[in-house]
């Protein structure tokens, strides 16, 4: 810990100070509390004391320090430094660099005159092209490999990345390796019949050898660790995401099975990888493209075991039919990723409504032809995007206040009954609502 001439002279050689402080819900300049501050406090505290410096730093609570918008925030004493947090990994480093080793954490600084946050600059990676196989049906596996084969970052099974074409677009798709297996990444792609231009560039364009940009992996589709049974049930080329999961469920002694939708064998990508992937735990349900032949939902989700849980990724229809046919089994133990939008038929009234967005204080009017994402981009405010489908999560946001009318798929019931963040790419609010955006 960083020690001065006088140290010895006081109680305590470092006073941190984290705002804590509450609004009301759906106040237009937010609160450390709304964005986390509370929990993170808890964990400095406690961390303090597991790395046994708590004895010469005091973590305390306390209430508006009057920079809401750059929050959550704390300052440190006797210095005087004034950071911003999100996270325990936060924390961590400003425990470490700055009370342990006495040296200001850069990236978590804010300056004296500073009034809103910097923008975040998502990390991004290149990646090389270092095997592809083609089959038939327009679909081809991708190994893609960091530089000299070093590790990669970790993933979750269930996992995206994101990809940056040549074109300017952004496209996510699903990690289908081994998540064991830290040199590579293994994409299963199809060319869509209806494609916004992410299958047809990758599949036109990329080669061995070939370098492409990408995002660090994310995760939307995650495996419930507390399930005694997990039952998966996958459409074509949403069979990806499950690949992963069951690399890793054959290590754990917990029960699974796949339920493998195609029209054929010829149709089911990646079929050979699968079969070695699940064995015995692998069911093929072949309709010919006449879906009364295909799989009986009604049977497979009438009645859930003790613990089981179902997961579905694949097409809309296939995702709607068994989010329907499980709406009986128990909160928070379906789970699902569609791969398509909605019909566009299938669309909803917009009405007019405001945004106040709280980390700049700014109120804007969201008119019915225009998307919250839109109007923040048009108002000077970048966000990233990806699929501005309602499908990959890239333009999440936490929400601070009002009442919002969720479209996306990405969100659980669960989530979307907290109303705790939105998808501003497609999600809206009734006429007359202001939603609150930590934005």
């Amino acid at each position: 810990m960083k020690e001065s001439a006088s140290s010895s002279d006081r109680y305590f050689d470092i006073h941190v100070f984290c705002c804590i402080n509450e609004r009301v819900p759906g106040h237009h300049r937010g609160s450390c509390s709304a964005r986390g501050s509370v929990a993170l406090q808890e964990y400095m505290k406690a961390r303090s004391k597991e790395l046994k410096i708590n004895q010469r730093i005091r973590v305390n609570k306390c209430g508006c320090l009057d920079r809401c918008e750059l929050g959550p925030v704390m300052v440190i004493y006797p210095e005087g430094i004034w950071y911003h947090y999100q996270s325990r990994e936060d924390i961590d480093e400003i425990l470490d660099t700055h009370v342990i080793h006495g040296r200001n954490v850069e990236r978590l600084l804010l300056k004296p005159e500073q009034k809103i946050m910097n923008p975040e600059v998502p990390e991004r990676i290149e990646l090389h092209v270092g095997h592809v196989d083609e089959y038939s049906h327009d679909i081809s596996r991708y190994e893609l490999m960091g530089e000299d084969g070093k590790e990669l970052a970790p993933f979750e099974p269930g996992a995206h990345i994101d990809l940056f074409t040549g074109d300017g677009l952004r496209r996510s798709y699903s990690l289908a390796g081994d998540p064991a297996v830290r040199d590579r990444y293994v994409l299963g792609i199809r060319r869509e019949r209806a494609s916004r231009g992410g299958s047809d560039w990758l599949l036109d364009h990329l080669s061995v050898g070939d370098r492409v940009e990408a995002s660090l992996p994310s995760n939307n589709f995650p495996l419930d660790q507390t399930a005694a049974r997990h039952t998966f049930i996958a459409g074509g080329i949403g069979v990806t995401p499950v690949m992963a999961m069951g690399h890793q469920l054959r290590l754990e002694s917990v029960d699974f099975h796949l339920h493998f939708c195609a029209p054929d064998e010829s149709h089911a990508p990646l079929l050979d990888e699968v079969r070695l992937i699940f064995g015995d735990s692998l069911s093929l349900h072949l309709d010919n493209g006449d879906p009364a032949k295909g799989i009986d939902l009604d049977h497979l989700l009438k009645t859930p075991k003790p613990g089981e849980h179902v997961y579905v990724c694949g097409p809309l229809g296939l995702v709607a039919s068994v989010r329907e046919k499980a709406s009986h089994w128990p909160d928070g133990s379906v789970h699902w990723e569609p791969f398509t939008p909605e019909p566009a038929e299938n669309t909803q009234e917009n009405e007019a409504f405001e945004v106040v967005l709280s980390r700049r204080n700014i109120r804007l009017p969201v008119t019915p032809e225009k998307t919250i994402l839109e109007t923040v981009r048009e108002a000077g405010v970048e966000i990233e995007s990806s699929c501005e489908d309602g499908l990959c999560g890239c333009c999440r946001i936490r929400l601070l206040g009002g009442v919002p009318e969720h479209r996306d798929l990405v969100l659980t019931d669960a989530e979307r009954e907290s109303s705790k963040e939105i998808m501003i790419c497609i999600s809206r609010a009734k006429a007359g609502e202001v939603l609150v955006l930590d934005i």
